[in-house]
């Protein structure tokens, strides 16, 4: 990250364990809801199915599945798998591992695993196509090559094991996000190829049935202590639905002792109520729309997959909590690729409508259905439906036309409040999209950044959250702060006589305050609990005010200090270079011949304009570009207590 200042003054131009870290400290559930439990209680558990033949489709349907494809979708299929044949199989160095511990990288030893998952995933796809067997032995080739690694768990969660030096310790089995997902690739293999297999060994098969069973099925249904199963009553997120489900798809998929089958699911579900139970009741996702994919999304999953084991006897699409969570991806959505992106999310990304179209159906809701047609057909859907884990690619193939065929829905909500979040956004006739934050500084995949907002223009961002840059050790360590994302003085808030914001829970947003009934959106909240008590600062009132009939944006900033130590700044962050007009007028965004304006009053604020490199290549894909520009207006004299008005107008 390189800074270059170009503007100064009034009219001159211009890990797993270390995760828990930044996880809220002895948090308990928001609600002890167990919606789950209470749907187990009532249901008649004896008579649910235990041949999964009679719940997932067959090879036949499968095949009849890829004969709707588009001809240039079943070429790159073969493509790909033709590719994939000539992939050698190399092992993992221990090099790759001890990278993380050494100096923070996990991405090498990931992209081995990746490129081996990837290479796999495409001979099934091909041979499921065609089932002619010109596929398995490579199949088979890549099961032994897997089956013989010794470990799944990602390098970045080995923290999970007794031993911290970096190296697998193959004799203390854990259940992480890379072991559920190959588990996932395993036991879908097992399902369909497994009489082929067979009839190249019989000691195929067995192999993945033993390593199925003593890395993922017997350390879940031994162990209790695993932070992602949520059983000590404190922190969950995505990490819960998302290994529940491969643990229990795979247990269903490969197992046949039905006691097994029944100690698995029964304990998945005392598990995933602990997710439900954290949710607040409002439905956002804490950790933003980047992550509602493998948060509500895979929960979606789950809920999708114990309804068909227990023969509809367990289901939760009438739960209202259970609609919110869903329609939280549609109703954050600003334009194209972008969503809004506090805390860890990144600004750009590219929804999955395939999971979006299943969580509508699961709901019954038209609108979220519709808008996965939307994406679907505004993306590249319909000629590359084959992303992400094996079991989504098999979804897609077999929703393929009915998705492609739903009426899309490109409605957009004028308005949204996550109270109990304390998130709120909307959009007005001319152009604008806004959206404000309280909470405070130790959610999850937290960023110092209570009372933050964001501000986009015709679907072009204006005045931005940065996001966050590729994931190394210290993303989720101690120094996780050092990094300059994770900063409030690189979010759109004030430096308050000369201190920044600090982490954890107890640095929040007091007197919060929504209201979005009328013309005006408005938030008001005193973020100066969000500081240290070093800055002394009595109250500082932030409020917005957003009109949806036209394109205004007004925020006061009225504080009083203690004492004076330093002079307070206000920080924007700028998609583009803001440019002074003139004294108290800064163009910080244009399109189509309009220009968003910042009017600030230049009698109390100086103004300055500083160039951040962005020398990460994440938030150079977020961004499409190599640097973000932060506009900051510092305080002109030493006062302790005085109002400020911002204008964003659009002329």
């Amino acid at each position: 990250m390189i800074k270059r200042i170009f503007v100064i003054q009034k009219l001159t131009q211009t890990y797993l364990i270390a995760a828990l870290l930044m996880m809220p400290f002895l948090v308990v559930a928001q609600e002890k809801r167990d919606l789950l439990q209470k749907d187990l209680k009532q249901a008649d558990i004896d008579a649910w199915v235990g041949v999964p033949e009679k719940i997932f489709p067959d090879k036949a349907s499968l095949k009849n599945s890829f004969e709707v494809l588009p001809e240039d979708v079943l070429c790159k299929i073969q493509v790909d798998a033709r590719k994939a044949m000539e992939y050698e199989w190399p092992s993992i160095p221990v090099s790759a591992y001890l990278d993380f511990v050494r100096n923070g990288d996990r991405t090498r030893m990931q992209s081995f695993q990746n490129s081996r998952i990837s290479a796999l995933k495409s001979l099934v796809l091909a041979e499921l196509s065609e089932q002619e067997g010109n596929y398995l032995d490579p199949i088979a080739d890549g099961v032994w090559a897997i089956c013989e690694q010794s470990t799944w768990v990602l390098s970045a969660h080995l923290n999970a094991q007794k031993d911290r030096s970096g190296v697998p310790d193959v004799s203390e089995p854990v259940i992480d996000l890379g072991a559920g997902e190959v588990a996932n690739l395993l036991a879908w293999i097992h399902f369909y190829f497994r009489s082929e297999l067979e009839n190249i060994s019989p000691l195929l098969v067995q192999r993945i049935e033993t390593e199925l069973d003593e890395r993922i099925i017997s350390p879940y249904l031994a162990r209790n202590d695993f932070w992602w199963m949520g059983f000590d009553g404190s922190f969950v997120n995505n990490w819960n639905p998302w290994c529940n489900y491969n643990v229990l798809l795979t247990t269903f998929l490969v197992v046949d002792d039905q006691r097994v089958k029944q100690e698995v699911y029964k304990k998945s579900i005392r598990s995933v109520d602990q997710f439900i139970n954290y949710y607040k009741s409002d439905g956002a996702c804490e950790e933003g729309p980047a992550y509602w994919d493998h948060a509500a999304g895979k929960m979606l999953e789950y809920l999708e997959l114990i309804q068909k084991i227990s023969n509809n006897e367990i289901y939760l699409g009438d739960h209202q909590l259970i609609q919110k969570m869903g329609n939280y991806i549609r109703k954050t959505h600003i334009q194209d690729e972008y969503f809004v992106n506090f805390a860890d999310a990144s600004a750009s990304l590219k929804a999955h409508p395939g999971i979006i179209y299943r969580y509508g159906k699961y709901i019954s809701d038209d609108y979220l259905k519709g808008f996965a047609a939307d994406i679907a057909l505004k993306g590249s859907f319909s000629v590359s439906p084959f992303s992400g884990s094996m079991d989504r690619m098999l979804h897609n193939l077999c929703q393929y036309e009915e998705l492609l065929a739903q009426t899309p829905y490109a409605g957009q909500e004028s308005s949204f409040l996550y109270p109990e979040t304390e998130i709120i956004g909307g959009r007005s006739t001319g152009g604008f999209f806004f959206a404000a934050k309280g909470g405070h500084n130790n959610e999850s995949h937290n960023h110092n950044d209570v009372g933050s907002f964001i501000l986009y223009f015709d679907g072009r961002p204006v005045l931005i959250d940065i996001g966050v840059e590729i994931y190394s050790a210290k993303t989720f360590s101690g120094n996780r702060y050092e990094i300059w994302t994770m900063q409030s003085d690189f979010h759109n808030l004030p430096k308050i006589n000369g201190f920044s914001q600090k982490a954890g829970k107890i640095y929040k947003g007091d007197n919060v305050d929504f209201d979005i009934s009328g013309r005006k959106l408005k938030f008001n909240l005193d973020i100066s609990k969000a500081y240290p008590t070093e800055a002394k600062c009595e109250f500082w009132n932030r409020s917005y005010e957003f009109d949806r009939k036209s394109a205004k944006l007004e925020i006061r900033e009225q504080f009083e200090l203690k004492e004076f130590e330093a002079r307070s700044e206000l920080h924007f962050m700028c998609f583009e270079k803001p440019v002074l007009v003139t004294g108290g007028v800064v163009k910080i965004g244009e399109k189509d011949g309009k220009s968003v304006l910042l009017k600030y009053p230049s009698n109390d604020l100086s103004f300055e304009v500083e160039e951040w490199e962005m020398e990460d290549s994440r938030l150079q894909k977020a961004w499409t570009k190599k640097e973000v520009f932060r506009l900051v207006l510092k305080q002109e004299e030493e006062k302790i207590r005085d109002e400020w008005q911002i204008l964003v107008v659009i002329e």
